[in-house]
């Protein structure tokens, strides 16, 4: 009867016993620090803070609730066509949890300083460009500006088109030097529209009635009926305009913006900078009472 072979059996040596015992420790000690971690940093209930970020109000069948850090304070800077130097500064705020969208005009020759610059907005922006003009606009009201963007006349035409332009009702005749429309109610494609906004009448402050026009374009066109047209609008919008507002930005902030569409509470507000110009009206101090207004505006107490 044959007999079976076995092969004669290695010892392990000091130093292989030695890693298989320091393997499984270093093991045995990382298993306990992740749960000691997880039981220590966990918030109530056993959910990190991610899966209490994605949790659930729809599953509750609640609608998303929209909360401050949804919120995003941004400057665009407006450019004619073929020109270098902005015309127009415009703050501006999306604020879903309060249902509302706050536009604040900066005139171009504001006093602010960026870098230990002092000076105006327009020569700030020509010192080191859009950088330059959202720290002056930081500076100026000491609070946060978190993106930018900057766009010329020829993309200002596309996004009102974009949008279906403004329906507007003129009591009388509108003419201008540039523009001429009949009293009544007409629908003004972007290229009417940039030419109306930029052609005040004689009586109104010329950034007060462009912003009250593009108040009234975002509250028309920016409604429930939006909503399945987002990406489409988003998409045109990278296209046309410079800035650092990301797709990430808008991601994470989906719900947020259709929260604020579907809203029958949705506003625009808009807030003049009042304050004092030299005799020359080259340079514009803000005041103090506007900038304290603008300041609780852009950088409210959080609120969850």
């Amino acid at each position: 009867m044959p007999v079976p072979y076995h092969p004669p059996k290695k010892e392990a040596s000091p130093v292989q016993i030695f890693l298989v015992s320091f393997a499984v420790s270093l093991v045995v000690l990382l298993a306990a620090v992740f749960f000691i971690m997880q039981a220590v940093f966990a918030p109530p209930g056993g959910q990190t803070a991610a899966e209490e970020d994605t949790q659930p109000a729809e599953e509750a069948g609640l609608p998303y609730q929209p909360s401050s850090r949804d919120a995003l304070n941004v400057l665009v800077i407006e450019k004619k066509e073929g020109e270098t130097v902005p015309f127009a500064y415009t703050l501006c705020r999306f604020d879903p949890a309060d249902e509302r969208i706050v536009l604040a005009a900066i005139p171009p020759e504001t006093i602010s300083q960026a870098d230990g610059k002092i000076g105006t907005f327009g020569e700030l922006y020509a010192f080191a460009g859009s950088r330059n003009a959202v720290l002056a606009a930081q500076n100026l009201i000491d609070c946060g500006v978190d993106r930018y963007v900057e766009l010329d006349s020829d993309a200002a035409v596309a996004l009102a088109d974009m949008l279906g332009g403004l329906e507007y009702h003129f009591d009388e005749g509108y003419e201008t030097e540039r523009v001429s429309v009949p009293a009544g109610t007409h629908l003004l494609n972007g290229a009417l529209l940039w030419e109306v906004a930029n052609s005040p009448p004689e009586d109104q402050n010329p950034e007060s009635w462009r912003l009250e026009l593009a108040g009234e374009l975002l509250m028309q066109r920016l409604d429930a009926s939006a909503e399945s047209r987002l990406d489409f609008f988003l998409e045109t919008f990278w296209e046309e305009v410079k800035t650092d507002i990301s797709r990430f930005d808008y991601t994470t902030r989906q719900k947020a913006i259709a929260s604020f569409l579907r809203s029958e509470n949705r506003r625009v507000e808009i807030y003049p900078l009042s304050g004092n110009w030299n005799q020359s009206r080259t340079e514009f101090e803000a005041g103090s009472a506007a900038i304290e207004e603008l300041r609780g505006i852009f950088a409210p107490p959080l609120q969850e």
